[in-house]
């Protein structure tokens, strides 16, 4: 009898386990507290902005190590590649600077003022702009955009209160900016420098990804535990997905079909078909303190980094083609 129970037990915790394609790897001693990730274009480097050293790291994904870093200005956050200049655009806030590393000599090129507190960072599908979200030191952020190749600033546009997290429509051009203090998404015109929507989202709003097609925006809301799905053409909220407690980063594949949401309280990643066809999805257990996630070019492979852990998770997915 003991030994029927054992087995209905073992099967039963195979049965709601989360399923790997092959076990995760960690990659270890990864700056201190890193907070966000990036893959090259070619996926064999991980990118990382390292906040409690004020280092922006380059990891060797094959040799699974840092292979280069950078000390930056004071506590370095969100960042981009601009990988047809073969650039790094890092939001340095205590700083009050937009940082622009060379990646081949791995060397700073150029300090830009962007703000008081800058945080988060997109770049437009041409590769001519960015967009740096200043949360300010008063209740209202600016938007700063920046010509990447002058390396100045050409324009502003008034935020919200308590700004936070940036991402650009590779189609429309369009630019959608967190808005914490009010729990909306704001969409701006960024050729006309106007805020032209403000989409009501959950409660804490904290990570956004837009779909390759440039239809679906999806935020995650923090406080709420829940991920919203707004309509990039209508500027509406079409449904609410509960995905786990404090979700934060979120990352779509590049072939559009898979969405990857980092849920730090439950020390989770949901994965979830973006045509939501599927709203339940795969679970997978994470480490603590896990931020943001990334896909590889391939879409095979989830990079999920952890501030308290200083290292990335690297998962191989089943089912992901």
């Amino acid at each position: 009898m003991k030994i029927r129970r054992s087995i209905i037990f073992l099967l039963m915790t195979l049965a709601f386990a989360p399923v790997f394609g092959a076990a995760p790897v960690r990659i270890r001693n990864v700056g201190k507290a890193p907070n966000f990730i990036a893959i090259s274009q070619d996926g064999s480097s991980a990118y990382v902005t390292s906040y409690a050293d004020g280092r922006f790291l380059e990891v060797n994904l094959q040799k699974r190590s840092v292979s280069r870093s950078v000390v930056l200005g004071g506590a370095p956050l969100g960042f981009v590649l601009a990988e047809s200049e073969n650039l790094a655009l890092i939001a340095c806030r205590d700083a009050g600077m937009t940082t622009i590393v060379d990646l081949n000599t791995f060397k700073i090129v150029a300090d830009i003022r962007t703000g008081s507190m800058p945080n988060s960072i997109a770049i437009d599908p041409r590769g001519y702009f960015a967009y740096v979200v200043d949360s300010g030191r008063t209740n209202t952020g600016v938007l700063h955009i920046l010509d990447i190749r002058e390396r100045s600033v050409t324009g502003t546009v008034r935020l919200g209160s308590s700004p936070f997290g940036i991402a650009v429509s590779p189609v429309s051009e369009q630019v959608f900016v967190l808005m914490g203090g009010t729990n909306e998404v704001w969409v701006i015109d960024p050729g006309k420098q106007t805020v032209v929507g403000k989409i009501p989202v959950g409660d804490g709003p904290d990570g956004i990804a837009v779909t390759p097609d440039g239809k679906r925006v999806f935020v995650a809301n923090s406080r709420t535990g829940d991920l919203t799905v707004i309509d990039a053409e209508t500027l509406q909220a079409q449904i609410t997905i509960p995905v786990g407690k404090m979700p934060f980063g979120v990352a779509i594949s590049r072939d559009g079909k898979q969405v990857y949401v980092v849920n730090t309280g439950s020390r989770t990643l949901t994965a979830l078909p973006a045509d939501l066809s599927n709203l339940t999805g795969e679970v997978f257990s994470i480490d603590r303190g896990s931020t943001d996630v990334k896909v590889s070019p391939d879409g095979k492979t989830v990079y999920v980094l952890s501030e308290t852990e200083n290292s990335i998770l690297v998962i191989l997915p089943t089912g992901i083609k």
